[in-house]
């Protein structure tokens, strides 16, 4: 028998190798037993915070991808609206929040904006938070009361251009990505009016209802009930193509006016310092759960389409319209304080 070589190892003072062999038996089931409790996430219900108010465009959303993800995950995923500052309060909580998996942010394209919107941003959102996967995508649509005396871009605009600073336009919000594209629209052709915003879409079309503002951008889903209820009107959509939802409304490169692309996006994030393996699994169901065909069809009755991809690409698309939305804030001089 060959003698045993020496390792270099020794053992402790009073240990044996068999003391030995047992503690590495103990070591290696700890760290089982723990692999098994990091894989058994989620094993609680997960909550998805939501800076806008029920009934919004990204609360329509936001609700179909909770079911879908409760099946797949087998644990309740719940929607929790906590709207105030454009988003911002909500994406604040989530930041705060333990890093623990069961606290994401369903946040909007209006997050994205806060870095350059604001004298003092109340928060950094690459740096406090964490991208996990973008969800859907909707174009901007203008609407209009139905008595309204137009009904193209170009009456929408000579009627503003007779009547500067006297018409009100609503948004979800100061700094929503619906009021930097109405403010595009209106800089690109001269036009002046009031901004009003409100605390989410819902209010904010109550108010073009009862008169107390004139117009409204807003994404294609959130007005359509009333479109089709005859109490607004479209009158473009913002978008390169035309929304399927309202087949018939020109878009405002079809309507003679300087072409805009702009769609407004949605996507889910964790705090900073969640696990990886969270954040990798999280975007995973979320992928999955947009390519759920159930959940495309009710996409496609809110005019939405899926964007889902990585945990990487989200954060670089991030980071891209950071950018983008930087140089637009700075064309318009909105500073928010």
């Amino acid at each position: 028998m060959e003698p045993e070589r020496d390792t270099g190892f020794r053992f402790a003072p009073g240990m044996t190798r068999r003391g030995l062999l047992l503690a590495a038996a103990s070591a290696a089931a700890l760290k089982s037993g723990f692999a098994s409790a990091q894989g058994a996430w989620p094993e609680r219900p997960i909550t998805l915070m939501l800076g806008f108010a029920a009934g919004g465009p990204n609360d329509l959303v936001a609700r179909v991808l909770a079911k879908r993800l409760g099946d797949q995950l087998r644990q309740g995923v719940v929607v929790e609206n906590r709207p105030g500052a454009n988003g911002n309060i909500a994406a604040g909580l989530v930041a705060r929040a333990a890093p623990d998996g069961y606290t994401f942010l369903y946040n909007s394209s209006s997050l994205a904006l806060t870095p350059s919107l604001y004298a003092k941003p109340p928060i950094d959102p690459l740096r406090e938070l964490v991208p996990v996967n973008g969800t859907a995508s909707l174009p901007l649509v203008c609407v209009v009361q139905a008595n309204f005396p137009g009904n193209s871009f170009r009456e929408w605009a000579a009627y503003i251009r007779a009547r500067p600073g006297q018409l009100n336009y609503g948004s979800p919000g100061n700094g929503n990505l619906a009021h930097i594209a109405a403010a595009m629209v209106l800089k690109a052709n001269g036009l002046d009016a009031v901004h009003a915003p409100y605390k989410g879409s819902s209010e904010a079309l109550q108010g073009l209802i009862g008169n107390s503002t004139q117009f409204q951008f807003d994404s294609v889903n959130s007005p359509l009930a009333l479109v089709k209820g005859g109490r607004l009107k479209p009158l473009f959509v913002t978008s390169a193509s035309r929304s399927p939802l309202y087949p018939d409304v020109p878009t405002l490169a079809e309507s003679g006016a300087q072409n805009l692309d702009a769609s407004a996006w949605q996507g889910v994030m964790a705090p900073a310092k969640t696990p990886a393996a969270i954040v990798e699994r999280m975007a995973r169901e979320i992928a999955l759960a947009m390519g759920d065909e159930q959940v495309k069809a009710a996409l496609d009755t809110q005019g939405a389409y899926s964007i889902a991809s990585t945990p990487a690409q989200y954060a670089a698309f991030f980071a891209q319209q950071e950018k983008r939305f930087r140089q637009t804030v700075d064309d318009l001089g909105l500073k928010l304080d």
